[in-house]
């Protein structure tokens, strides 16, 4: 723990006694205290534009605010809250009411910054550093002094200016160290945000907020807006009469308030509203209805309105995220991102531009059972290359992870065993991938399989491989009297360990077996993989992620074959761990994926908030993580490849750099960078 300096020693010691009160306060309290629970939220805002200009409609969840034609908007909403076990707050949305065209919820990001965790490490999601926990106290200095009788004042401030620590003061409880109320200032994502948190008094629930207030303020290229947010918990369920429940859209005999949905009238917002509205935020609902009761009235050429309709539905589809519920009862939800978002374009020296895309979809039958669906796309310009991959699943026991799934896959260009040939004749074990010319095929895959969890430790998978792979140049091989396309199809079974549950490692054995002639297939192999991969979490945001792998084929037929491994591989739509580096290697040339009928791989990399760059004025306080990368392979003609890599994540870009060696020897140095901008919003 760090003190300010220059108090005297009686305030240090008073200092010091106040924290550890304070660092364990959650602790002495009872199991009551920590159990799961359930109240109601209400929440009033208002967001107002002093500026904007075009780019604001790039800016994800925030095209409303764009599009609006008032410079201000006013809402409120009624949640129901849940907070579980590990302390994960959520809300389900009864009512709502908004100025904002279709009444949408803008700027949801800032909405966590209301849901403050005081005593957990991450004060906000995985956003903030708390000041409020131990382990957390080498990052922040304290001072605390007596403000009335049985109270103290303590005042934090970050050692070293960070994005993801805050300053401000606590009114804290002297004998208990519990935290009265509180207030902070900080800035995430370029959101300027000041908080004032009025924590709760009653039994069971002194560990979360009672009254929450929030101003933030936006800039972002000449845009600037500002924004309030008042938040009251702990408050009452609506209590319907018989006639508005029969007046539902929804019914449900358990709890009728919790399935409303968009409702409008104001009378409900009246009956559970704990703070009368102000003259302003009236105006602007009169002003509201208004406005489009005049609208209704003025235009009277319907196609004038469905022009304007259609021209706003098209541009939220373009710049802004596309998402709702799916049937009367609201079991299903989807998402799509912005068309046009540039964080869905990457760039490399290979491929060079690629545009990515990504869609989500779910239903729940019953809260064992779902169905989940996704389509991951991309475009490689340079290649002129689609590939996707579609994953659709069906869970049948949700409780014990059993679920069966197909999955298609497109896109990925692959060699065959004429490039392990050429590698196995090479007497200087050196191999110039660029002087070659390799036949590529398309490879083409459907996966089957079934997977169940009898215990937390183990799992179980079983289902069928089938890949058609089809040469892109055909032409050498019509002249040489061979096929064009290749099929195999593969029994597979993998087994899964997790010896401390599903919060440790993971180690998976996995078989595949091709045989020819079975469903059409024309070539056979046997292949077998081991891998371990295991994410320790340290503390807040630090964390070790390792993984250790090999796989081997045991049996390869005659005539050519394909080396394709399931987790040894080239991955066109990244989806890595904590970000898109770890656990793979940046600089290996994608030959070599296919070039061995062996391979042992080791990937380990260390993320921190601070570790090399943090203390740098200018630099420091915009970095979000430091990350250490060493990658570590053996395959054939190429013991061992190494690759080390440092890399940094701040608000707008990751940027990583790596270096190779090949036998020992530094061969490629390269930088990476990735856009992170909005990445949250």
């Amino acid at each position: 723990m760090f003190v300010y300096d220059g108090f005297g020693a009686d305030n240090r010691r008073y200092t010091l006694q106040t924290m550890r009160r304070v660092f364990g306060y959650a602790a002495s309290l009872d199991t009551a205290e920590s159990r799961p629970k359930e109240g109601y939220a209400y929440t009033k805002y208002s967001i107002r534009t002093n500026r904007r200009n075009a780019v604001l409609l790039t800016v994800p969840s925030m095209f409303a605010i764009a599009n609006a034609s008032k410079r201000e908007v006013f809402g409120e909403t009624f949640n129901r809250m849940s907070v579980d076990g590990e302390g994960r707050i959520t809300a389900q949305r009864i009512l709502e009411n908004s100025t904002t065209p279709r009444k949408s919820l803008p700027m949801p990001t800032v909405l966590s910054y209301l849901t403050p965790l005081i005593y957990e490490e991450m004060l906000i999601n995985d956003r903030i550093i708390s000041p409020f926990h131990r382990r957390n106290r080498r990052y922040y200095c304290y001072r605390a002094m007596p403000l009335t009788k049985g109270t103290a004042l303590v005042n934090f401030s970050p050692r070293v200016r960070s994005t993801l620590l805050v300053r401000g003061w606590a009114q804290v409880d002297e004998q208990t160290g519990r935290i009265i109320e509180l207030a902070l200032d900080g800035e995430y994502d370029l959101v300027r945000f000041h908080l004032s948190t009025t924590m709760d008094e009653e039994k069971g629930r002194r560990l979360l907020p009672k009254y929450c207030s929030l101003n933030s303020r936006f800039l972002f290229l000449g845009n600037d807006i500002t924004a309030e947010y008042t938040t009251a918990y702990g408050l009452p369920s609506i209590g319907l009469t018989e006639e508005e429940a029969r007046l539902l859209p929804v019914r449900n005999a358990k709890n009728a308030a919790d399935t409303i949905r968009k409702i409008d009238e104001r009378r409900l917002f009246e009956r559970v509203r704990p703070m009368p509205l102000t003259e302003h935020e009236e105006y602007l609902y009169r002003q509201s209805v208004e406005d489009s009761v005049a609208a209704d009235s003025t235009d009277g050429s319907k196609n004038n309105k469905y022009n304007r309709r259609l021209l706003r539905d098209v541009g939220q589809a373009l710049l802004g995220r596309i998402g709702g519920d799916i049937g009367k009862d609201k079991r299903g939800a989807f998402r799509i991102g912005p068309i046009l978002n540039p964080l869905y374009f990457t760039y490399s020296n290979r491929r060079g531009l690629t545009y990515m895309f990504d869609v989500q979809g779910q239903y729940n039958f019953t809260d064992n059972q779902k169905i989940q669906a996704r389509v991951k796309t991309g475009y490689s310009f340079k290649q002129q290359q689609l590939f996707f991959n579609i994953p659709l699943t069906y869970y049948f026991d949700n409780r014990h992870n059993g679920f069966v799934r197909s999955e298609w896959a497109t896109g990925r260009r692959i060699h065959n065993s004429s490039v392990l040939d050429y590698v196995k004749d090479r007497r200087d074990n050196t191999v110039n991938w660029d002087s070659l010319n390799l036949t590529y095929f398309r490879d083409h895959s459907l996966k089957l399989y079934a997977h169940y969890d009898p215990t937390p430790k183990w799992g179980f998978e079983v289902g069928v491989n089938w890949h058609r792979r089809t040469a892109i140049h055909d032409s050498g091989f019509h002249e040489a009297g061979m096929p064009t396309t290749y099929t195999s199809v593969a029994p597979m079974v993998e087994l899964t360990y997790r010896p401390m549950g599903y919060n440790g490692p993971i180690l998976t054995a996995n078989y595949e077996r091709s045989i020819d002639g079975f469903m059409g297939a024309n070539i056979n192999y046997e292949r077998m993989e081991f891998d371990a991969q295991y994410i320790h979490r340290i503390s807040a945001l630090n964390s070790v992620q390792m993984r250790l792998g090999t796989g081997f084929y045991t049996h390869s037929g005659e005539g050519r074959y394909f080396l394709d491994y399931s987790n040894f591989r080239e991955n066109n739509l990244p989806n890595g761990w904590n970000d898109n580096w770890s656990g793979s290697f940046e600089l290996l040339n994608s030959n070599w994926y296919n070039a061995s009928q062996y391979y042992v791989r080791g990937n380990v990399t260390y993320e921190t908030p601070q570790l090399a760059l943090y203390w740098m004025p200018l630099i420091g306080r915009l970095l979000e993580k430091e990350r250490v990368y060493v990658n570590v392979l053996s395959v054939s003609h190429l013991t061992p490849y190494v690759e080390w890599g440092y890399g940094v994540q701040t608000r707008a870009v990751s940027i990583g750099v790596f270096a190779s060696q090949k036998k020992w020897r530094f061969t490629d140095v390269a930088v990476r960078f990735s856009l992170e901008l909005f990445n949250r919003w």
